[in-house]
């Protein structure tokens, strides 16, 4: 279900660094693009946008986020609670949130989204009290996002996600997963990740979850048990273009939350964001964001 909305304008928040530091050239056309209604607002740190947007939804009925799905997740987690609706001018490596949606990642289309789109009721992940609008995991994809966020400085998109596999594999050891449903069903397995998608796609476009819906009250759950090396990444490459599902190594599941215990601890990646240890309680807020779309 979407609505139409009708707005006087609102506030943009960018991070001046998104797109391999881009940011600032493409706020400069975006903002001639939007008009004098549009009030900007830079991040200056991690976690500024949270706050940035918080006071802007309390006064605004429209607030974009201009970045990657970082700068996306935080707008959004401090959007919540609010009345305001999200825009999306993507301006990031991944831009996975936007490709969910079905949004345009060219400037001057998203802009017209944020001008004349609809809003759209969309569920919101939390893990550890923490939201999430996309992704969030643990293992071997975690090790990755914190390996592309420190060391893949050129490359974008797939590109840079699959550098960071090259450079991450060679070091990584799978672990015990001991995962529970709110429904009651257990999982014990040796593995190499757990992925829990709100939308399809992460990591630059791969089709981790061919059949997740953002407004359906659920999460995907996409658990890759442990394989020998070798395997691993000809898998990935499936999961990439979503030929996954039913290979022997993959395990996939609709929950509306579950926990997850790790031997040893494993990093959570949360919206790109690699941030906190397992264990982790992960569960759905049902259409809790609202999100400018065509």
């Amino acid at each position: 279900m979407t609505e139409q909305i009708v707005s006087e304008g609102g506030v943009v928040i960018y991070n001046p660094t998104a797109g391999r530091g881009q940011g600032v050239v493409m706020a400069l056309k975006a903002k001639e693009l939007l008009g004098p209604k549009y009030e900007w607002r830079p991040t200056q740190k991690a976690g500024h946008a949270i706050q940035l947007a918080r006071e802007a939804g309390a006064t605004h009925e429209v607030v974009v986020a201009m970045g990657g799905d970082g700068t996306v997740g935080d707008v959004a987690r401090g959007l919540l609670g609010t009345n305001a609706a999200l825009g999306v001018l993507p301006a990031g490596t991944g831009n996975d949130f936007a490709r969910n949606l079905n949004l345009k990642l060219e400037l001057d289309e998203a802009v017209s989204t944020v001008l004349s789109g609809v809003v759209r009721h969309i569920d919101v992940g939390m893990i550890n009290d923490t939201p999430f609008i996309n992704n969030a995991g643990t293992g071997f994809d975690a090790a990755v996002m914190k390996t592309m966020n420190t060391s893949i400085r050129f490359a974008r998109g797939y590109s840079a996600f699959l550098l960071a596999i090259l450079k991450t594999l060679p070091t990584y050891k799978p672990f015990r997963l001991n995962l529970t449903t709110v429904d009651g069903e257990k999982i014990e397995e040796r593995a190499y990740m757990v992925s829990v998608l709100n939308g399809r796609m992460y990591g630059g476009g791969m089709l981790a979850a061919p059949f997740a819906e953002m407004d359906d009250g659920n999460l995907d759950l996409m658990i890759i048990k442990a394989v020998p090396k070798i395997q691993l990444l000809p898998l990935i490459g499936k999961v990439r273009s979503g030929q996954h599902m039913n290979h022997k190594a993959v395990r996939v599941l609709k929950a509306r939350g579950f926990s997850v215990k790790t031997v040893p601890t494993q990093p959570l990646n949360i919206d790109g964001d690699v941030t906190g240890l397992t264990p982790a309680d992960i569960t759905t807020l049902p259409r809790a964001l609202k999100v400018l779309v065509r």
